[in-house]
């Protein structure tokens, strides 16, 4: 008899691991996505976008419209009755200023960056022509006085930094725009000397959206104006704006978006609270969506137009916060959100605004990603346990349905309550992962059993087909018998 071991079979050296093992992998591989998610900048990962896209749009519930605040727009038909176009002259531009000013808003916020100073050739000309004036002696004679006073008041008048200088420092609180340099913004003339204004007390260095410089309106329109803030946005690799950046970070300082300046001019109260809202989820959370068309509109014609006694105009501006931007036809940035397309800036910036004073905030990084990491491994890990204990694959499907609907309806719940944003599709993932394994290692366990007892069913008959055969050979032989 030979003693010899087996030699092992190809079957043997290409053995699968064991279903315990293979179901901890597919936890694994749902942990280690939460876990890429979280280093990333938190939910939702580039899997759930459109999930998160179609939440946020349909089944939350959208923010309510505010009574306080406006959108005077440059649109299609400002630009055909003014008959002028795109970018608008000083001097239309210190008409509207004059006017809301006449109206009394509680603040102005601009989505505009006037980079560049306005024409001055005729200016330079006639500064020319009155300088000649008082080089000549002419001035010393009445006639001569009266013409260089003609002459420098109609300069004044064509001044026009000048006098939208003036506007703006007649107006109740007005913000600029401005801009932070990063690679997708148009080239623009970096402020000399690199700031705004006061930088906000945050840590420049953690925010999301980082720059090299800044660039904002010219220094006689930045020192008339109450602040200046930034009109960045973080779009996201699909096009979609999911974040609002409320503070940016350049060279070691963080500057104020357009939101945050605006709000920190109306609620100085507020200032701490507001800092603080604004720095989380590094200072970019994620944006509560209003409906479509929920801020009232007023055109600029009808602004400049209308009588400045108008009770309706006084209804409209008096004491609300006026956002001022272009919405024209093919001017406008083009902006996607979820569920919205071709939404002005402007309009981001307003509602982004109202999410911050209201702290309608929704986070996803820090903390939050922390326990959405914890909530998706208790949920595979409670799932693995479960497979375990398990007799059969139906207790387990019913399992894995009912924890896929506890952690959907968990992460549903502290998106639209608290506002926390956590990963949903790493335990789907996992769960399906860990379900097909089960329902795999199972099936082959059922093949193998059937295996076995088929060997066993067809290796007894073959035994005792030559018992029978012998014991009927050993019979004595009877002879016929005949009748």
């Amino acid at each position: 008899m030979d003693s010899r071991p087996a030699e092992p079979t190809p079957r043997d050296a290409l053995r699968l691991p064991s279903p315990a093992t293979l179901r901890m992998l597919g936890a694994c591989v749902g942990i280690a996505l939460a876990v890429v998610t979280a280093v990333a900048g938190g939910a939702p990962g580039f899997l759930e976008r459109s999930l998160y896209d179609l939440a946020v749009s349909r089944l939350l519930p959208p923010v309510p419209p505010s009574a306080d605040l406006v959108l005077v727009e440059v649109d299609d038909r400002a630009l055909a009755t003014l008959g002028e176009r795109w970018p608008l002259s000083r001097a239309t531009w210190a008409r509207a200023f004059q006017a809301l000013a006449a109206q009394r808003p509680a603040a102005v916020a601009v989505d505009v960056v006037f980079d560049q100073p306005g024409p001055r050739d005729a200016l330079e000309l006639g500064e020319d022509l009155l300088e000649a004036l008082r080089r000549s002696g002419l001035m010393e004679q009445p006639a001569g006085a009266e013409l260089a006073a003609n002459l420098e008041t109609r300069l004044r008048a064509r001044d026009g930094d000048a006098r939208l200088a003036e506007a703006i420092s007649e107006g109740h609180g007005v913000v600029l725009g401005a801009a932070a340099l990063t690679e997708d913004v148009p080239v623009m003339p970096p402020l000399a000397d690199g700031a705004l204004g006061t930088p906000l007390p945050l840590p420049a260095q953690a925010l999301r959206l980082q720059a090299r410089e800044v660039a904002g309106s010219i220094a006689p329109l930045r020192m008339a104006a109450r602040g200046s803030g930034t009109l960045n946005m973080l779009v996201d690799g699909d096009g979609v704006i999911r974040r609002y950046p409320y503070a940016v970070g350049v060279s070691g300082q963080a500057w104020p978006s357009l939101a945050l300046a605006t709000a920190l001019h109306l609620m100085p109260e507020r200032a701490e609270p507001l800092r603080a809202l604004a720095a989380l989820d590094q200072g970019a959370p994620l944006m509560r969506l209003p409906r479509p068309n929920w801020l009232p509109r007023l055109s600029l014609a009808d602004l400049l137009h209308a009588d400045p006694r108008s009770v309706g105009l006084d209804l409209a501006l008096r004491g609300k916060t006026v956002f001022v931007g272009v919405t024209a036809t093919g001017l406008h940035g083009q902006s996607t959100l979820p569920g919205q397309v071709a939404v002005p800036g402007v309009e981001i910036h307003a509602f982004a605004l109202d999410n911050l004073r209201s702290g309608r905030l929704m986070r996803s990084s820090g903390v939050v990603a922390l326990v959405g990491v914890l909530e998706t491994a208790a949920v595979l890990l409670a799932f693995t346990w479960r497979c375990r204990r398990a007799r059969t694959s139906s207790a387990v499907l019913q399992w894995g349905l009912g924890l896929a609907v506890l952690h959907t309806a968990l992460v549903a719940w502290l998106a639209s309550d608290p506002g926390w944003v956590i990963p949903l599709v790493p335990a789907w993932l996992g769960l399906t992962l860990i379900s097909l394994v089960d329902a795999a290692s199972r099936a082959q366990e059922m093949g193998r059993q059937r295996g076995a007892l088929r060997r066993l069913f067809i290796r007894y008959p073959q035994a005792s087909i030559p018992d029978s055969t012998q014991r009927t050979s050993k019979q004595p032989s009877t002879p016929d018998k005949t009748t």
